[in-house]
């Protein structure tokens, strides 16, 4: 077995995971660090795919992305991918994820065989990927949100021993100005999106996670977070404080929500409304420049 942490929580994986090449950059995981719950991921024999999958979508399918579908087995839920995804990994490559009810305990069975793959011009012989950073994050997530944390589609910076955190619909610069930071003001960039949050000891916390949507930057590390702050793209630099309302409700905009759960969106909900309350929130509307940088650090340290 292999242990690796994020965010306060500990990934139990078995062998046949952590030797998987798609899934190799879990070692920058593997240094320990105090957790509170533990989320356990094996690999299932090969040779039950297909049944395990037919049987996954005979049950009702509660949600749907591009790349998987969710379905309620009654005991726990079952993540089936889609043919977008398989096409996308190679034609008949096919994963199934079953989790618990409260998302513990994750099995995954995956397509056991080597595919050749056309990558820009040159022909990759692989095996399909381990989903990691698609069905296997969302339920990791929807763990979270019933254990005390919140994944949120973000950047997470660290200066001068606090955190910050640009939030704001896809396209607005949020990796954007974490980059800034780390030219302007020597920041560290902590991840480039989705980092986890969560409230330990009386502080909230900005985590590193062992996943990133785009820019491929996560850290094994952990910042206090002093303030949230959504972007907007703008002709001249201006930053307000943001009410506890307002900022409820940009939050439940970038919160990865498992919509599909009742009882991890009670948890998600009342988390983000905690979070609103106790951690200021500022708007900022900016170019993509020095300037806006230099206006949001001292607005945040001043506060």
């Amino acid at each position: 077995m292999h242990e690796y942490f994020f965010a306060g929580y500990r990934l139990l994986t078995d062998d046949g995971i952590a030797g998987h090449e798609s899934v190799k950059y879990l070692a920058d995981f593997a240094t320990s660090m105090p957790y509170s719950h533990t989320f356990s991921l094996r690999l299932g024999d090969a040779g039950e795919l297909e049944e395990k999958r037919s049987w996954a979508l005979s049950c009702p399918m509660v949600y749907e992305t591009e790349y998987f579908t969710i379905h309620d087995t009654g005991a726990g839920w079952v993540f089936v991918n889609t043919l977008a995804d398989e096409r996308r990994l190679a034609e008949g490559a096919r994963n199934t994820v079953l989790a618990s009810r409260d998302y513990g305990e994750l099995t995954i069975w995956v397509t056991d065989r080597f595919f050749d793959i056309e990558r820009n011009g040159h022909v990759l012989h692989t095996r399909p990927s381990i989903p990691l950073s698609s069905s296997i994050r969302a339920a990791c997530e929807a763990g979270m949100v019933m254990r005390d944390g919140i994944p949120l589609h973000a950047s997470l910076v660290e200066k001068d021993g606090f955190g910050v955190i640009f939030l704001g619909p896809s396209g607005m610069g949020k990796s954007t100005q974490a980059m800034l930071w780390e030219k302007y003001l020597g920041a560290d960039f902590i991840i480039g999106d989705r980092p986890g949050l969560r409230k330990i000891d009386g502080n909230w916390l900005g985590f590193g996670m062992p996943w990133d949507g785009k820019d491929a930057i996560h850290r094994q590390t952990s910042v206090p977070v002093r303030a949230l702050v959504w972007l907007e793209q703008a002709k001249e630099n201006c930053i307000t404080s943001m009410n506890p309302v307002h900022a409820m409700s940009v939050m439940l905009k970038q919160a990865m929500m498992p919509v599909w759960d009742d009882a991890a969106m009670d948890g998600a909900t009342a988390l983000m409304g905690q979070l609103a309350r106790e951690v200021p929130m500022f708007h900022l509307c900016c170019l993509p420049n020095e300037a806006a940088v230099r206006l949001t650090y001292e607005t945040i340290r001043k506060g």
